[in-house]
């Protein structure tokens, strides 16, 4: 099992130098590996297809309408699926959370637990945001937190470039076109990968949303 995660908006509570609101973590959920590899590699001729250079990531802050209207078309018959958590930062009072590297853990963590039931023996990749110490000490908290007796939810931890990584290219499609669906800023690409959504929760003081 692979898990690949995304962020949106920023971890800062410095709310009077403009830090946002809200905090998201996307989850990206591979069951079988060999089906990532699989949409991996479909990502790969998705750029020769459109003409672009091999090396090109896909970001969706940057890409064009047809360029992301392609790319979520191609990708939605892979068998992957996704959680999302938004976080209203403003309404979070413990301080301790007020620090960058506890509250990424935290949030991640909320995420965690709505899908650790579809968890087993994964490795979880995040993108190259943080430091070395920070991918040995998230790994240690996760396995700690989720790792129980014989049950082995997490395997392993691993930051790699999304520049070289196409899954992580594809959960930043994900995450922020969720972003945008739940930010006010609707668009017209939801329809092709809706059915892979499995949990959302806004937090705190609203409740979870099951979504089938």
């Amino acid at each position: 099992m692979l898990i690949f995660i995304d962020e949106a908006w920023d971890p800062w509570f410095k709310f009077e130098r403009h830090s946002s609101k809200y905090f998201s973590i996307w989850m990206v959920i591979f069951n079988d590996n060999d089906e990532a590899e699989a949409c991996d590699t479909k990502i790969k001729i998705i750029r020769k297809e459109l003409n672009l250079p091999e090396n090109y990531e896909f970001h969706y802050k940057k890409d064009s309408d047809r360029i992301k209207k392609y790319f979520f078309e191609m990708i939605a018959p892979y068998n992957f699926f996704y959680y999302w958590i938004i976080i209203n930062k403003e309404l979070l009072i413990s301080e301790n959370l007020h620090i960058k590297e506890p509250f990424y853990k935290y949030v991640c963590s909320l995420v965690f637990e709505n899908a650790k039931e579809k968890i087993n023996n994964a490795t979880v990749i995040i993108d190259w945001t943080y430091d070395k110490d920070f991918e040995q000490s998230f790994q240690r908290y996760l396995k700690k937190k989720f790792n129980v007796k014989s049950d082995y939810r997490i395997k392993k931890v691993k930051m790699q470039d999304s520049k070289k990584n196409n899954l992580l290219q594809l959960a930043d499609y994900i995450a922020s076109w969720l972003h945008r669906e739940h930010g006010w800023k609707r668009e017209s690409f939801m329809k092709y990968i809706k059915h892979r959504e499995i949990y959302v929760q806004i937090w705190p003081k609203q409740k979870s949303t099951p979504i089938s």
